[in-house]
């Protein structure tokens, strides 16, 4: 096994290179989720509600195992640390996977349960076992890892969809286990959460446990559920819905070519990621904002690829910002994870039920386009939460602005008046940040020693002789006497 792990590996101990087996275990994942989305494994065509009940409950059991990690931590660590443990869920993800196919071949809901707690635990656990290696070196890893995945993920269901709808789905069926090996197969150094275990301090309350243990604020979170809410709704119109779509294939297509587009993107330009996920952001309003429109015309689809195009970018920016947040900021980085990825299950699961109860669908109702509206006003208000949190500002440097001691420091003003280079600005952000030489060299994907070269410039060009003298220096530069000079 060794041996073949080695194999797997390209460019063993450096950091810039790609893992083979991390890549494509993760795409399996993702390809593995794209059929749950899709309804793949469900091959009769009256399967009713059938495949999104199997979404709900999978996400449900998901929900469940997430939770583990607060409830029975200790355990938890260990089948995610297990590698026989891990194979075992791998193989409870293929049968749950085969139980949806019999399922919807015999309307059985006592099958389709079973599917759903198999498939949940497969979800939930290799979710979180990918989540490590997605955070390990936050953002970086990210895009390497998950945003691969997501392009892998498309280059394996491509061929599958050609195939009859059996051999597509049972193909669909065998990633669980092949994507639990590849995750055993990966470098060790590239997994996550090395934090000791650590309980919850006694008394303290939920909130102040997520906001200051996990690093979690709670603009991100709210956000969050909200945009998985609008996700789980817009998946029982595209995905789910009992009406035919037209242009069904189409917005598969579009929702591939977005998630290889932003893999590219984000590897080969990854100081300009805001301009992706601002992109992205809006898309998802804008989409919400045509729907209203388009409720029961032959271009609904059209409404639907805007948003899972967005939504494809999310993703991505929400793990970015998680991971960002476990590798730098929490204590507890599998923790964090966890709440991410409950916030996730939840709320899709909300959004799917209250479109199922509001009876939604792309032929629309009478109240069609008022629902499309509310939600697509709640996405703002999530763009809102989003782009208003510290934590968003400060881990994608598009704010060159800070407070401290009470004082807005204005570092923009100060870079260009010390005549400092845009690679020393961007340091100087983490710098009053707090962050260390070995935090940022990471992020910035640069050694110690060029961090270090930096820092020595910016003091001398700031005149100061260390970082507590750079924050005097900056908040004497916006103190009301040196505006007056």
């Amino acid at each position: 096994m060794r041996g073949l792990q080695a194999g797997l590996v390209l460019g063993k101990g450096d950091k810039g290179k790609l893992n083979i087996a991390a890549l494509i275990g993760s795409g399996m994942y993702w390809a593995w989720f794209d059929a749950l989305f899709m309804g793949a494994f469900f091959i009769a065509g009256n399967a009713g509600h059938l495949p999104e009940m199997a979404a709900v409950l999978t996400f449900f059991v998901g929900a469940l195992v997430y939770a583990s990690v607060f409830l029975a931590e200790e355990k938890a660590r260990k089948v995610l640390e297990g590698k026989t443990a891990l194979g075992v869920i791998g193989a409870l993800g293929v049968a749950g996977s085969i139980l949806f196919i019999v399922s919807g071949v015999t309307f059985s809901w006592p099958l389709l349960l079973a599917g759903g707690i198999f498939s949940g635990l497969f979800m939930g656990f290799l979710g979180l076992c990918w989540g490590g290696v997605y955070c390990k070196q936050g953002a970086k890893s990210t895009i390497q890892y998950l945003a691969g995945g997501f392009a892998m993920a498309i280059v394996l269901d491509v061929p599958l969809l050609f195939m009859i709808p059996v051999a597509s789905s049972l193909s669909f069926a065998i990633m669980p286990i092949v994507s639990s090996a590849l995750f055993v197969l990966t470098d060790p150094s590239l997994k996550g959460y090395a934090s000791p275990v650590s309980a919850k301090p006694e008394g303290e309350k939920p909130a102040t446990f997520i906001s200051r243990y996990l690093g979690v604020s709670a603009s991100i979170l709210a956000a969050l559920c909200l945009i998985m809410a609008g996700f789980g709704y817009l998946q029982h119109l595209v995905s789910f819905s009992l009406a035919e779509i037209n242009g069904g294939v189409i917005i598969q297509a579009i929702r591939g070519i977005v998630a290889v587009g932003s893999f590219a993107f984000l590897s080969t330009m990854p100081s300009r990621s805001s301009v992706l996920y601002r992109v992205g952001l809006l898309a998802i309003i804008a989409g919400f904002a045509v729907m209203a429109f388009l409720f029961g015309t032959d271009l609904f689809w059209i409404a639907g690829a805007i948003i899972i195009s967005g939504y494809t970018v999310f993703d991505i920016l929400k793990w970015a910002v998680f991971s960002s947040i476990a590798n730098g900021q929490s204590k507890d980085s599998l923790k964090t994870i966890a709440v991410m990825r409950i916030a996730d299950a939840v709320f899709y699961i909300v959004g799917a039920l209250v479109a199922i109860l509001l009876g939604a669908s792309p032929e629309g109702t009478a109240f069609s386009a008022q629902e499309s509206t509310v939600v697509g006003y709640l996405m703002v208000i999530a763009v809102v939460l989003l782009l208003s949190s510290e934590d968003i500002w400060g881990l994608f440097m598009w704010k060159k602005a800070v407070s401290a001691g009470g004082q807005h420091i204005d570092l923009a003003s100060c870079s260009e008046k010390w005549g400092l280079t845009q690679r020393e600005s961007d340091i100087l952000v983490y710098l009053v940040a707090g962050r260390t030489k070995p935090w940022i060299a990471e992020n910035l994907v640069i050694s110690e020693n060029t961090v270090g070269t930096h820092v020595r410039h910016i003091y001398q060009k700031a005149g100061v002789h260390g970082r507590q003298e750079l924050l005097d220096c900056l908040l004497n530069s916006q103190s009301p006497d040196s505006r007056e000079e």
